[in-house]
């Protein structure tokens, strides 16, 4: 091998290597890039997949990740909300949030109207136990009293469980 080719080669290498490092830190910046952009619009970065989503397609119109990063830990997007004869789920929480234009602002989940969005799960049996209209009427109440403060999303029971 020529002095000349080995020197050709040991350029081509580096050279590819200075490329995959730039990509990397091209990319790592962009991360940084989107995390400031989700802190900045008070989401909290381990919400960053969805965050960094909405923030990166905010001009695509709206999107199921504007109103789902910052869903609670327990409720998920494809969790059915209310449900036909058939027991088949009719409608979910992406789709829910989505009819009422709900969306993230402040790390809440707010409705169109600026409302914070609650979830409330009743008490559903296949066969009652004996004080389920203690547990009814404790439920009521407690939902009377988030529905006066909070737009409130009710989980309906599975009529094939009932």
């Amino acid at each position: 091998m020529s002095p000349l080719h080995t020197i050709t080669m040991k350029f081509a290498i580096q050279r590819s290597s200075d490329s995959s490092r730039g990509r990397f830190l091209v990319g790592v910046s962009i991360l940084i890039l989107l995390a400031g952009l989700a802190l900045a619009k008070g989401e909290r970065p381990g919400k960053l997949s969805t965050s960094a989503l909405a923030v990166a397609d905010e001009d695509a119109g709206p999107s199921p990740s504007k109103s789902l990063g910052c869903l609670p830990k327990d409720v998920r997007a494809d969790e059915a909300v209310s449900y036909g004869n058939n027991g088949k789920s009719i409608l979910t929480v992406e789709k829910k949030l989505s009819e009422m234009k709900a969306g993230c602002r402040r790390g809440k989940l707010v409705d169109a109207k600026g409302r914070e969005i609650r979830f409330f799960r009743v008490s559903c049996w296949g066969n009652p136990p004996e004080d389920y209209q203690e547990i009814r009427q404790r439920e009521d109440e407690e939902l009377a009293k988030l529905k006066k403060r909070y737009t409130v999303i009710v989980f309906g029971c599975n009529p094939m469980i009932q």
